[in-house]
């Protein structure tokens, strides 16, 4: 899988996809051969036969009732839509750009708020920054392994993320005047790319490619994580590994354009997750997943992108 959100939804999904077992789309009223009442042997062989077909018992009406309904109802129902994924409570993908769209939404207004804020009083700023990462983090754990779909908690992660990168962004802007400007339209232009090229079949996911995903990230991770920890404790300069050079060229960004890569393919299996969540009929409250897994991606590689231009302007 692309990232943690999407490692339990096959699972899930299997278990309420609305599919036969071979494999067509189910109708109202279908149930397996499993489910059906006990009947004789015969009955069981031959769910067609006359005797199924127009056989009553005591207390019930017939299911070929024919006096139901007069001729005008008839055709009424013979003339109406067939009900489509939505009628029928599926997931669709205007249901994912939707739910996409609102997190992206609740994300920006409370960057923006923490952004004017840092303007005023950059003390608090900061404050908000640190309880924006932390909460923000308990949030995406726990909305990544629990078993119900919370679209509140989602929206809440997506506040608090927000006001984490609106911090984050005004500090880099008094760093870097027009960054933000170029991280943001730098995000949304590999957001987009991303996006064509999945839509137009150009690239699809694989198991190779999610594995090298895996990998890296967790190399990335580890890195981050290493380099923060020895830049804490003095071992290493302010710039941690970032400041090392290889060949003349500094390790952040090597890391920063592998890190913008792996960004790509997270969103790619993100998309391979709507499709195949839409293809295969699942409930509707799975939007609210795929929108919660695409935002963590581009959060992330918001994030990346921002200190991969920084890491170019200081060289």
């Amino acid at each position: 899988m692309s990232n943690p959100v999407f490692d339990k939804l096959e699972t899930q999904w299997a278990k309420e996809s609305h599919y036969t077992p071979a494999g067509y789309p189910t109708m109202p009223g279908y149930a397996p051969s499993s489910q059906v009442g006990a009947g004789n042997a015969a009955d069981q062989r031959y769910p067609y036969s006359t005797a199924n077909l127009y056989s009553t018992q005591a207390g019930s009406v017939s299911s070929m009732d024919y006096g139901r309904y007069t001729q005008s109802q008839m055709e009424s129902m013979y003339q109406a839509p067939a009900a489509d994924a939505v009628d029928r409570g599926m997931m669709t993908y205007d249901d994912v750009i939707m739910k996409t769209g609102i997190s992206l939404g609740v994300l920006l207004v409370a960057a923006t708020a923490t952004w004017m804020l840092s303007a005023v009083n950059p003390s608090m700023a900061i404050v908000l920054s640190g309880v924006g990462v932390l909460v923000g983090f308990i949030l995406a754990m726990v909305n990544s392994f629990s078993q119900t779909i919370r679209p509140a908690l989602i929206l809440a992660y997506a506040a608090f993320e927000g006001l984490a990168l609106g911090a984050i962004s005004a500090v880099f802007e008094l760093m870097y005047p027009g960054i933000v400007v170029q991280a943001l339209v730098a995000t949304a232009g590999v957001f987009g790319v991303t996006l064509a090229l999945f839509a137009s079949g150009k690239v699809r996911n694989s198991s190779k490619l999610m594995k090298f995903t895996l990998i890296a990230l967790i190399g990335i991770l580890v890195y981050r994580l290493l380099s923060w920890v020895l830049t804490l404790t003095g071992v290493l300069s302010s710039g941690g590994f970032d400041s090392i050079t290889v060949m003349g060229i500094p390790l952040g960004i090597v890391v920063g354009l592998l890190a913008v890569f792996v960004g790509a393919a997270c969103l790619i299996g993100d998309f391979d997750q709507a499709r195949i969540g839409v293809e295969q009929g699942v409930p509707a409250k799975y939007a609210w997943m795929c929108a919660f897994g695409i935002l963590v991606t581009v959060v992330w590689m918001y994030l990346e992108i921002l200190r991969l231009i920084a890491a170019f302007r200081d060289n």
